[in-house]
């Protein structure tokens, strides 16, 4: 192939080769007129006309992916027959470059990049695309060193083309790597979860499964059983090689039933070393594994202890004719904000239960909520318009505290699309809102200016949290990443992001200290990590995780102290992990069993005696976490 260095193509100028496969380079290509760096993938093998539509196709189709974890395709073309695209810029190489053939990496490591991974293959078997060709070497490594998996599918037309006879008819991908129905040409979702084990096997055990030549190999993996792990590494836990070992499993249909799933598993078995190390039954993988924790103080399991009592609630709220969705505690504690599906915001005494302000003829779509740090000003969005922000002023009456004026307020604007949620700095100078638009935005409350713009995010934001000291924000949402972020300038600065949910981010909490950020998902999990190191790469704690839900996370909140942390979940539940003895757990410390139906929204009250949580099933339920006892002592 001749190099192509210092030639145009696609209004790029070819830099450097960053790569190459048997009939592609990629060349670091640089923006003649804008000086942007990209990187161009261009194809050497010639190709028929009918061969260069169907890869022009692939292309345009790579273009609508978006994902934190695939790496970006900003444009594609052919000139002069010669077909390129043009993808975002790995400064970090690829994973098989920093970890080559014959290195073993610490399970945390290869947990982290399985999850990655994981998530991307998630999102495209979501739209039944399948990738085909998942090994270390089509890892790369964004700016953060976030992972971006790449070549999806691009390169088929060309290897096709180029080598068809050095390959069994119909097959795609790398053999070492490949399931055998795509040995067979029958590739399916699951193939994409059976190359991933390999590549985990290779990770922890530095080689794979299967050795010899390449159709030796292609054997094997058809009829031979992969061997043990900690035959290779006897450190690896059993657990962990169970999760592996079933991800190889010959037949699709006995492999976990997605390779979220697979990833899922893999990371409980990683932080979990009693699970049973006999094979389990398939219906056990399909809620989270039979593993038991104790609180901190705990040194063993307990699996003959009683179910916990009922608690009952304190004080239910029925001012609702519809599902709640949003609940905020004012910061003096008396008074509650809960909005719903009913079109109404209400805010009511939290000791009596009486009903004290009624908005009505909002948006069918139930607003999203916010009191201002004193408790005077409530913002919610506007009834006529979801992408309008409005503040109520709440101010009780000198002579009856029981009866409210609510004057018309100032109204915050500039978002085009839907808001999902709302957050009132803790220093009451600034208001955030984001929603379906993709975009954060931040004004300053007093001249209603919007001082900051942020873009970060590749999918709606249903969440959204202020540091204590007002300094940063975390947002989250569909693109299942939390992005942590200062406004301090127009478009936001000193980013960091968590990739470690494998779904939509629903809820996200900072703790009271302004260390810990907890983040709620539709994977069924509670994350907890740290605001400053999200990933536990530069000397800080791996994040925790909590299990103990058997459906989406939607809320999450912090007790006052910073020792508890409630989450509500689809399941009907509201569950309190203590979070002093910063372990993961799957059994909580106190569950509450009160609503029928999904629980939507929760809040800790200031004073920290008591949770308000609410569901779909119409009430706000305030209850008493730990009956009596101090919060936090436990």
């Amino acid at each position: 192939m001749v190099s192509r260095i210092d030639q145009r193509l696609g209004g790029y100028r070819l830099v450097r080769l960053l790569g190459q496969g048997h009939m592609t380079r990629v060349y670091l290509g640089e923006h003649v007129r804008t000086g942007v760096q990209a990187a161009l993938k261009v194809v050497e093998a010639q190709l028929s006309s009918q061969e260069l539509a169907e890869l022009l196709i692939r292309a345009q189709v790579l273009t609508r992916l978006e994902h934190p974890h695939i790496v970006r395709v900003f444009d594609f073309g052919a000139e002069d027959g010669q077909p390129f695209i043009v993808m975002a810029y790995a400064p970090h190489g690829t994973l098989r470059e920093r970890h080559p053939r014959g290195t073993t990496l610490p399970l945390s490591t290869v947990v982290s990049y399985v999850r990655q991974v994981a998530s991307a293959l998630q999102y495209i078997h979501g739209y039944k695309l399948i990738h085909r060709d998942i090994k270390p070497h089509n890892m790369l490594l964004g700016p953060e060193n976030q992972v971006w998996l790449s070549d999806f599918d691009i390169a088929t037309v060309a290897r096709s083309a180029g080598y068809r006879r050095e390959k069994p008819q119909g097959f795609e991908g790398t053999v070492p790597y490949a399931a055998p129905e795509q040995l067979r040409g029958r590739p399916r979702l699951a193939s994409d979860q059976y190359a991933l084990a390999v590549v985990v096997y290779e990770w922890l055990t530095g080689d794979w499964p299967f050795q010899g030549t390449t159709q030796e190999i292609a054997l094997q993996h058809q009829i031979a059983p992969p061997p043990s792990l900690r035959e290779r590494v006897p450190a690896i836990p059993p657990a962990v090689e169970q999760v592996v070992l079933r991800a190889l499993a010959k037949d699709p249909n006995e492999r976990f039933s997605s390779v979220e799933e697979f990833a899922r598993e893999l990371e409980r078995a990683s932080r979990q070393e009693r699970l049973p190390l006999s094979p389990l039954p398939r219906s056990q993988f399909k809620s989270p594994l039979p593993f038991v924790a104790s609180p901190p103080s705990a040194t063993h399991l307990d699996e003959q202890a009683p179910p916990p009592a009922l608690i009952q609630p304190r004080l239910v709220y029925r001012g609702h004719s519809a599902r709640v969705a949003s609940l905020a505690w004012a910061s003096h504690g008396r008074y509650l904000a809960s909005s719903s599906q009913d079109e109404s915001v209400q805010v009511w005494d939290s000791r009596s239960g009486e009903t004290l302000l009624v908005q009505r003829g909002l948006s069918l779509e139930a607003p999203a909520i916010a009191w201002s740090p004193d408790g005077r000003y409530l913002a919610m969005t506007d009834g006529l318009l979801s992408e309008v922000v409005q503040v109520l002023a709440v101010l009780p009456h000198e002579a009856q505290a029981a009866r409210f004026q609510s004057p018309a307020g100032a109204r915050y604007e500039g978002l085009s699309e839907r808001i999902l949620a709302l957050a009132w700095s803790p220093d009451g100078k600034y208001l955030a809102a984001a929603g379906e638009e993709r975009v954060v935005l931040v004004w300053e409350v007093a001249t209603r200016r919007i001082i900051c713009t942020y873009r970060g995010h590749h999918g709606s934001i249903a969440a959204l949290a202020w540091s204590p000291d007002s300094r940063q924000l975390a947002s989250g949402g569909e693109d299942r990443t939390v992005h942590v972020w200062e406004p301090a300038t127009t478009t936001g600065s000193n980013i960091r992001i968590y990739y470690g949910h494998h779904d939509k981010v629903n809820a996200l909490a900072w703790s009271p200290d302004g260390r810990l950020v907890a983040s709620a998902s539709d994977d069924q999990a509670v994350h907890v990590w740290e605001a400053r190191d999200p990933r536990g790469l530069d000397g800080g704690r791996e994040p925790l995780c909590y299990y103990g839900h058997s459906g989406s996370v939607t809320c999450v909140a912090w007790s006052q102290d910073g020792q508890l942390l409630a989450s509500g979940s689809v399941d009907e539940q509201v569950h309190v992990w203590p979070v002093s003895g910063m372990a993961s757990l799957s059994t909580p410390l106190v569950s509450y069993r009160g609503h029928s139906d999904w629980v939507s929204t929760l809040a800790w009250s200031p004073t920290g005696d008591a949770i308000a949580s609410g569901s779909w099933d119409g009430t706000v339920q305030i209850w008493e976490p730990l009956a009596g006892k101090r919060l936090g002592t436990h």
